[in-house]
């Protein structure tokens, strides 16, 4: 059975979020967020991350604690007071465990949330995965399975421990539910997924019918900006499906990006482009934010973009690349602050696609719409690797997350050069090459070093790859199967290379002095 087909605002460039990880920022706060829906009342949290997974390393550097509670508060991703989410909780008088435990572990960025309200006596237990790029799945309710991924209106019915039978009585009003995308059940956990959010009066007799059965009933808004849709009618979903489809219906890459979407999410022209130019505005506000005086990391450099900046002129002349690299620079230690970015498609990533976008166009004079069909030519390609490969760098390391974001970020090049889609791919093709077999090994968990110079690396390599395919260079492999080989990479590397904090420079004794001092300042400051 064939997967759901990716969109570009869901998987591919987004969300737009607070700093500093996509996977194990955003992703944790999604998962808290779906969960504060489920239960927003309660008395105490209890959060386990597996020993053998990714968060257990890196939770505290890349703020998965502050996200997971920021989300069961109910708080936005870019509220101002996301950072003191801890604070809050402390403040409602909430009591709060994080264990590191021995546990079967089925994806890496496996967690387990548990609930309890004292007052109610309800408890709630859910076990998740944040999968990469800010996408999470949520994989069991109270030990009965589910899949959750946030792209649609979830109604959801618990009955009491061996009481099955009682959900039988909401048969006649669920009979006539429009709009159901799926309807599954395990035990005395009913799930149904909508397409579209149920009326207000079916959410009252639902609820009415759910207290006279003693049925504990959940309703859960869509988080992802696209819901899913009940059949796929996307026209391609690889570089070489697209090649085809081209043969006859010939279009410029970002207008197959345009209508790929529009398939995907139902939305019209008018409102993709106006969706990708929002994004735009928001990785130029990034930029701006990072350039800016007086930005404070929360991790552990001082952030040097500003410096960059101003002594410009001091550095060999690079151009477009030059100009490129100092933003990418100012997104990722905005991002690193805990400012507000876009993944693109992760935030250990963010910088890349800004950082090509701005460099070629300059801050001030961008034609906005233009730089909107740039950034959904960069869209389009990570449709084709979400399809087949993954940008989870706990999956497959680095190369999955700025490896991707460079491939990306070749076609944006290409599209600015008047490239045709053929040599557009191939542009995205070398980049992806030059990238493979790159290890994540964040120092002391945090999206510092070597993250932001690697950004800005790849901003180089988007260059030198889309200009050499211009000029008649053969990339030779085609990028689904350059994508594919990324993915085959990733997975023959060992854990310790994949984000786990147990590899690479992860392990020089400077990382360990930078870990050891982070430790004693969180110490000092609790």
């Amino acid at each position: 059975m064939q997967s759901p087909a990716v969109s570009i605002f869901n998987d591919v460039l987004g969300p737009i979020m607070t700093g500093p990880s996509s996977s194990h920022t955003a992703g944790p706060w999604r998962i808290g967020y779906f969960i504060h829906h489920l239960m927003p009342q309660f008395s105490a949290v209890r959060i386990l991350f597996p020993q053998k997974g990714s968060y257990a390393g890196v939770y505290k550097g890349q703020k998965s604690d502050i996200a997971l509670v920021a989300g069961l508060l109910g708080m936005e991703v870019t509220d101002p007071d996301f950072r003191h989410s801890l604070v809050r909780l402390k403040e409602k008088g909430i009591t709060l465990s994080i264990e590191i435990v021995d546990m079967p572990l089925d994806h890496p960025n496996l967690s387990v949330v548990e609930l309890a309200d004292a007052a109610s006596g309800r408890r709630l237990s859910v076990s998740s995965w944040s999968v990469g790029g800010g996408m999470f799945a949520v994989r069991s309710l109270n030990g009965h399975a589910l899949n959750c991924a946030g792209d649609a209106h979830e109604l959801l019915f618990l009955a009491p421990d061996g009481e099955a039978g009682r959900l039988d009585a909401l048969t006649p009003l669920l009979a006539g539910l429009e709009h159901v995308l799926s309807r599954t059940r395990d035990g005395e956990l009913l799930h149904i997924g909508l397409t579209q959010s149920p009326s207000a009066e079916l959410m009252q007799c639902l609820a009415a019918a759910s207290r006279e059965q003693g049925i504990n009933f959940m309703h859960v808004p869509a988080i992802l900006p696209v819901t899913a849709q009940p059949e796929d009618r996307t026209p391609f979903r690889t570089a070489e499906e697209l090649q085809h489809f081209l043969e006859t219906s010939p279009m410029p890459l970002w207008q197959a990006a345009v209508r790929y979407e529009c398939a995907r999410s139902g939305w019209t022209e008018e409102e993709v482009l106006a969706y990708a130019a929002r994004l735009v505005r928001i990785m130029r506000e990034a930029i701006t934010a990072g350039l800016g005086e007086g930005l404070e990391s929360a991790g552990f450099i001082t952030p040097s973009a500003a410096k960059l900046h101003a002594r410009a002129g001091s550095m060999t002349d690079m151009g477009h690349i030059g100009r490129g690299i100092i933003y990418a620079t100012a997104v990722m230690e905005n991002n690193s602050a805990m400012g507000r970015v876009v993944a693109a498609p992760t935030a250990g990533s963010c910088g890349v696609i800004p950082g090509i976008l701005f460099g070629l166009t300059g801050l001030g004079e961008t034609d906005e719409q233009e730089a909107a069909k740039a950034l959904l030519c960069a869209g389009l390609v990570g449709v084709f690797i979400a399809s087949q490969a993954t940008f989870a760098a706990e999956v497959a390391a680095c190369q999955a997350e700025i490896g991707a974001a460079s491939c990306m970020g070749a076609a944006i090049v290409s599209h600015y050069l008047g490239s045709d889609v053929r040599t557009a791919l191939q542009g995205a093709s070398l980049a992806l090459q030059n990238m493979l077999g790159l290890v994540c090994d964040p120092v002391a968990g945090c999206v510092d070093i070597p993250c932001i110079n690697r950004n800005s690396t790849a901003v180089g390599n988007s260059f030198i790859a889309a200009n050499m395919a211009h000029a008649g260079f053969d990339a030779v492999i085609p990028l689904d199967q350059t994508i594919q080989a990324m993915y085959s990479v990733g997975t023959m590397l060992p854990r310790e290379l994949r984000c786990t904090g147990l590899g690479g420079l992860c392990l020089t004794a400077k990382a360990r002095q930078i870990e050891t001092d982070l430790q004693a300042k969180r110490q000092q400051t609790r």
